[in-house]
């Protein structure tokens, strides 16, 4: 019975909050007509009560299910620890899949060497700026040119390309 009570105040919260707000609102929207400032105030006391109304209810319907769902949880939990511990049930697999990973490994492909061992082969070389092997029989690429060489070529290829433009025109 009292659940059914406050099941009822619960939901008469929740709507007279929503209805509240509504009413504020319309006040608010019709104060332009009226150009009154008692409406101004009454509306916003009521939106603002409306709002409060609202979210003390939405609160307390979330506290109210939380609690039975915790009723109902600690009674099928005192249910199941009545009844003892259950056995595990456990499948096992059969012959026919591969087998497992750490079983597939043998003792000579094991990629890491035993405790103990050291390795006698030297990591690969790498780039810097990749993870691409470096062949040692490869030539090595030409250092860029200075700044002096560099600005020497810009200056001889702009030459070139005036005389190229006047022998154009000339024509």
């Amino acid at each position: 019975m009292q659940n059914r009570i406050g099941l009822i105040l619960c939901v008469l919260a929740l709507l007279l909050g929503f209805l509240m707000v509504c009413l504020g609102a319309a006040f608010l929207s019709s104060v332009s007509l009226w150009n009154c400032r008692g409406s101004l105030i009454v509306a916003y006391v009521l939106l603002s009560l409306g709002f409060v109304i609202l979210l003390s209810g939405i609160f307390w319907s979330t506290y109210c299910q939380a609690s039975e769902s915790k009723r109902v949880f600690s009674h099928a939990l005192r249910q199941h620890l009545a009844q003892g511990a259950l056995s595990l049930a456990t499948v096992d697999r059969p012959d026919f899949y591969p087998p497992a990973y750490e079983e597939s490994l043998g003792a000579e492909k094991q990629t890491c060497p035993a405790e103990g061992e050291a390795s006698d082969i030297p990591p690969p070389p790498y780039t810097e700026t990749g993870l691409e092997f470096q062949d040692e029989n490869e030539a090595q690429p030409e250092a860029p040119p200075s700044y002096a060489e560099s600005t020497a070529n810009l200056a001889a290829a702009a030459t070139s390309e005036d005389a190229e433009r006047q022998s154009r025109e000339c024509r």
